[in-house]
């Protein structure tokens, strides 16, 4: 019950059976397959399809609200209850701190951490917080403010935003600067958007956004080839490349990069130790000296 369960939720959230399949890492036969053995199982229809896309009834939308805290706490109990040794912590993360910095930060904590075996994911961030919110990991770590009724959040670290100019070359001082930037479903933009509205006060000039991409690996390379300048966080434009020297500073514009998880989760040993050595693990480039 529980798989076809998690079938019928990633349809819902991907809209395709293929895209579903490859959030399960399943084939779309076997997505296809679960959610029949479910439509069995309940009585009713699950499913429309409407050309390539399939849209859930109203009954599978009122089954997936009543059963995601019932199977999140299930997962829950099972997980508290296997032995420890056996435990490998699921862990997603968003795609821009797994293209950055996250990975040699968790390797680090996990050389202080032996036993701790750590099974990772990506997503984007949307995706990312109804996964744990379901219970699928046991915690997320991305850019986040607040949780809600089923997740709490605890902030680790503020990652400095920059801005990338355009070709890399010295930005033009003035009274608002145009940038790209990600696109506003993000929990970055959601996490910054008040802040980039205050920049004037902030830095000292406005910002104003005139294009968004899916991306922060793509804005980089937009600003790189000429097109705009690029609104960007620190870590990911460091990595691809960009001399410190060349980024423009925006004092008081970061994100917050938070572990998101359920209350019960941030009990477990191996949670708490893994925060424990994310907190003086991050690498020098979150919140650079020069």
């Amino acid at each position: 019950m529980i798989e076809q369960l998690e079938a019928l939720g990633a349809l819902r959230s991907s809209g395709t059976m293929g895209r579903a399949a490859a959030v399960l890492r399943i084939t779309q036969s076997a997505v296809s397959k679960r959610i029949a053995a479910l439509e069995v199982i309940v009585g009713v229809k699950l499913v429309q399809r409407h050309g390539r896309l399939v849209r859930l009834t109203p009954d599978a939308e009122r089954l997936l609200d009543e059963a995601r805290p019932l199977l999140a706490s299930l997962r829950e109990v099972l997980r508290v209850r296997s032995p420890e040794r056996e435990q490998a912590l699921r862990v997603a993360a968003t795609d821009s701190l797994l293209a950055s910095w996250l990975p040699a930060t968790l390797q680090s904590a996990r050389a202080r951490l032996p036993a701790l075996k750590l099974e990772l994911h990506a997503h984007r961030g949307p995706m990312l917080l109804a996964r744990v919110r379901s219970g699928d990991y046991a915690l997320g770590l991305c850019p986040a403010m607040a949780g809600d009724k089923d997740l709490r959040v605890r902030e680790l670290v503020q990652e400095p935003m920059v801005i990338v100019p355009a070709h890399l070359a010295p930005l033009e001082r003035v009274s608002t600067v145009p940038v790209w930037a990600i696109e506003t479903q993000s929990l970055t933009w959601e996490a910054i958007a008040s802040r980039v509205a205050r920049a004037r006060r902030l830095v000292g000039f406005g910002i104003e956004v005139q294009a968004r991409l899916e991306s922060f690996t793509a804005l980089v390379q937009v600003a790189r080839a000429g097109f705009a300048n690029a609104l960007v966080p620190i870590g990911v434009a460091r990595d691809l490349g960009v001399p410190l020297e060349r980024l423009v500073r925006l004092p008081g514009i970061s994100r917050p990069i938070a572990a998101v998880a359920r209350k019960s989760t941030f009990e477990l040993p191996a949670v708490r130790a893994l925060l424990a050595e994310l907190t003086v693990a991050w690498p020098s480039f979150v919140m650079p000296t020069r």
